[in-house]
């Protein structure tokens, strides 16, 4: 039950984004009452939405108690397969996308949409969230864009996703791995992986590697056990946050204290907190709003 005071509650609105490519991307937007060009743009987890997430509603009302705006939107890997509104002038059709189906890369077009959006909007200083694998996603974002208009960056649980996919397949991952880039070689990238090697349901040959393949772009740019080369040239300031018992990263703590030896990164571990911050929602909007004051100078 969302336990906060709706009096208190900041001005909410239903927003539609709408992509390069036409897809039309639903979310909300918190606004605060005072008029600000600063704003945290959410980026969801893999299979995820923009609402299902507790910590949304505290994390919205601590930022925009700071004077920021927030917006959490859907992107097109929402969910495990579903529709999306495409829409092209006055023309509406409907296409299949969904976590299950998504191509990483188109990333940065999601969330190019998401920060014009917010421009259009009048907010120009902007601080990229993400949770799970939208962590992976705002890193590609800024590494490859270096856009100016992104002032910081909060990473909520950014798992290793090679590392835990190694720890779930085990002494099959090496076999797993080849046998999905046979069936892409052999132009069967679009078809679905076999169910004996599937971990989630209606995964593409694409996805699936995309996910497993330390060579792929969403593979490398959070791969702790790599070179870390990508997410090292991004120069504004970041904060990770994990929970103590997040089961999907092996050692939280151990992994904290990495990344901020190799990255200059601000980093703090909750405690009891599992990789949703379920019951730990307040503190973890307190971790956030605390560092957005000392560590964001715009």
């Amino acid at each position: 039950m969302n336990i906060m005071n709706v009096n208190n509650n900041p001005k909410c609105e239903l927003v539609r984004i709408q992509t390069k490519d036409n897809l039309e991307l639903q979310g909300l937007l918190y606004e605060p009452k005072i008029k600000t060009n600063k704003i945290v743009i959410h980026n969801h987890a893999w299979i995820g939405n923009f609402y299902e997430n507790l910590f949304i509603d505290y994390i919205a009302k601590e930022v925009t108690s700071l004077g920021y705006a927030f917006m959490t939107y859907n992107n097109r890997g929402a969910g495990i397969l579903g529709e999306f509104i495409k829409k092209e002038k006055t023309k509406r059709t409907r296409i299949q996308s969904g976590g299950s189906v998504e191509i990483f890369e188109d990333c940065l077009i999601d969330i190019s949409a998401g920060i014009k959006y917010s421009k259009n909007r009048g907010y120009n200083s902007i601080v990229l969230e993400g949770h799970s694998l939208g962590c992976q996603k705002i890193a590609y974002y800024q590494f490859k864009t270096n856009d100016k208009n992104v002032h910081g960056l909060i990473f909520l649980a950014p798992v290793d996703d090679i590392a835990y996919v190694k720890k779930l397949l085990g002494n099959k991952y090496y076999e797993m791995l080849n046998i999905a880039k046979k069936l892409q070689n052999n132009g069967k990238g679009d078809d679905l992986i076999p169910n004996d090697m599937a971990f989630y349901p209606m995964m593409t040959v694409n996805r699936y590697l995309d996910l497993i393949n330390p060579e792929t772009e969403h593979g490398k740019i959070l791969n702790y056990s790599g070179n870390l080369n990508g997410i090292k040239k991004i120069k504004c300031p970041a904060i990770t946050i994990f929970g103590s018992h997040d089961k999907y990263e092996n050692n939280p703590k151990k992994t904290l204290s990495f990344l901020e030896n190799q990255l200059n990164w601000k980093t703090k571990l909750i405690e009891n907190a599992d990789h949703w911050f379920f019951g730990q929602e307040d503190k973890l909007s307190k971790t956030i709003s605390s560092w957005l004051v000392k560590k964001t100078n715009f």
